[in-house]
């Protein structure tokens, strides 16, 4: 076998002693020629001082990690992270006997050159397949469930049937885990642009439901005349055709093939949203109600399924921004559809649509996405209703992006200051009140001008007044 192609900067000041092996995940992808950045390198010796040297080297620092017996050496340099630790046993078998996967479980021997493949990992990268290394894996640490499916989510490959049965049987495990852990995996398999298959296999091994247990009431639970499906198996279809939506956003507005390519989007948007389209009905079950000709109804579910999913973003301890972009999603997602009930009543206004795009953003475009990907997924094959709402989701985000968003950006006509001196106010939440009817105002195309501002506040006042009295 030819020699890995090793970075520079670890070969050129790696110490003559101890023996230093690389080790799982950097090996795997060296073997697949993909370039990582991290490396783990395992030490048959001191790893405190090996790390002291290598450091010294690259003109670097150690930050150890981790607790006592367990301690990671952490060296950063040249735009490479090196995790330095000693061999997990009394051996490089044994420390490879202990890892999770086949695939991680090689080794590289920094100073022979040689490849230390105990398990056949190569062989299952070559067979693009994901297999345990012993069903224990899952004992010791039951985050190496979920990271199964990451993983075949992140190389394409498919978990072999012995490892899946084994996570059905310690499936009730994954509650174990710290919520960040659990976070890290899950945010980085729905990042995969086709995470669909694993999503699936995840819920036939059970672990679906285990990791979110709000979603098992969802199975079996019956629908009206506009869904084919259950509220779970509707959920599952849903997720796949968002995916397919995200793959083709660029189709609908130019502005989306770059939205996610950008921050603050680009780094956990999409993820987010699919993870909240998973989330998005479990509220379903629980507001069920079937009336006297055996049609079932669930009245405000989508608010119940944005307050049950509060519980799930606190367990995974999902950041601010993450929780409050589920949130918007879940709370509004049945909104599009409400326009266009409106719009068939013939009663729909610009000023309502505004009033959904101001509602929701900054994440107004994700609202929509899921609102495609939630339409798609009720329906075995398109009839015309589900073709029409397509269309009008679609017109929706052309509008948001090619006219509300380029007036959302302007200046505001006036400012609470002008409004406070112009009619003798004080501070108030009167005054936001004014603010918000006049921003409606404007981005209906209604007023241009801050006379006309000034002029619309006067009435508002007037009725305000004339109510009060």
């Amino acid at each position: 076998m030819p020699r890995l192609p090793l970075p520079d900067p670890l070969l050129q000041n790696l110490p003559p002693a101890p023996r230093a092996y690389l080790v799982g995940g950097a090996v795997r992808d060296l073997l697949m020629q993909r370039h990582p950045v991290d490396m783990d390198v395992a030490v048959d010796g001191d790893a405190a001082a090996f790390a002291g040297i290598m450091a010294e080297r690259l003109g670097a620092r150690v930050v150890p990690l981790g607790k006592p017996g367990q301690v990671t050496h952490r060296v950063t340099a040249q735009g490479m992270l090196i995790d330095i630790t000693g061999l997990a046993g009394e051996s490089l078998e044994s420390d490879l006997q202990r890892r999770d996967f086949t695939v991680n479980a090689m080794a590289y021997d920094l100073h022979d050159h040689q490849l230390i493949d105990l398990l056949d990992g190569r062989r299952d990268i070559e067979a693009g397949r994901i297999r345990m290394v012993a069903e224990q894996a899952f004992v010791d640490d039951p985050l190496r469930l979920l990271r199964a499916f990451r993983m075949a989510a992140v190389l394409d490959f498919t978990i072999q049937s012995q490892t899946l049965a084994a996570i059905q049987r310690h499936a009730h495990r994954i509650q174990h885990p710290a919520g960040e852990r659990l976070r890290a995996e899950l945010v980085e398999l729905l990042t995969c642009p086709a995470s669909t298959r694993q999503i699936r296999a995840m819920s036939a091994s059970g672990l679906l439901t285990r990791l979110i247990p709000e979603m098992a009431p969802m199975q079996d639970c019956g629908q009206n005349a506009h869904h084919d499906f259950d509220v779970y198996t509707h959920t599952l279809k849903a997720y796949a055709a968002l995916e397919g939506c995200l793959a083709t956003a660029g189709r609908l507005a130019g502005e989306l093939a770059k939205r996610y390519q950008q921050p603050p989007y680009r780094r956990t948007a999409p993820a987010i949203l699919k993870y909240a389209l998973l989330l998005h009905d479990i509220g379903k079950p629980a507001t069920r109600k079937v009336d006297a000709d055996g049609e079932a109804h669930f009245y405000d579910h989508a608010r119940r399924s944005a307050e049950m999913a509060e519980a799930v973003h606190t367990r995974l301890r999902l950041s601010k921004t993450e929780s409050e972009q589920a949130r918007i999603i879940i709370a509004n997602h049945d909104r599009p559809l409400s326009l266009l009930s409106a719009q068939r009543a013939e009663n729909l206004s610009r000023k309502g649509i505004n009033r959904l795009f101001r509602d929701c953003d900054p994440w107004t475009p994700e609202v929509l996405l899921h609102a495609l990907g939630d339409t798609l997924g009720k329906k075995k094959a398109p009839d015309a209703d589900l073709e029409t709402a397509l269309a009008f989701i679609k017109d929706l985000i052309r509008d948001y992006f090619n006219r509300y968003r380029p007036l959302a950006a302007c200046q505001p006509l006036v400012s609470g200051k002008d409004l406070m001196a112009r009619f003798d106010l004080k501070p108030s939440a009167l005054v936001g009140d004014l603010l918000n009817s006049i921003e409606e105002e404007r981005l209906a195309g209604r007023i241009t001008t801050p006379e006309h501002a000034l002029a619309h506040a006067a009435c508002y006042l007037a009725e305000q007044n004339h109510s009060t009295s």
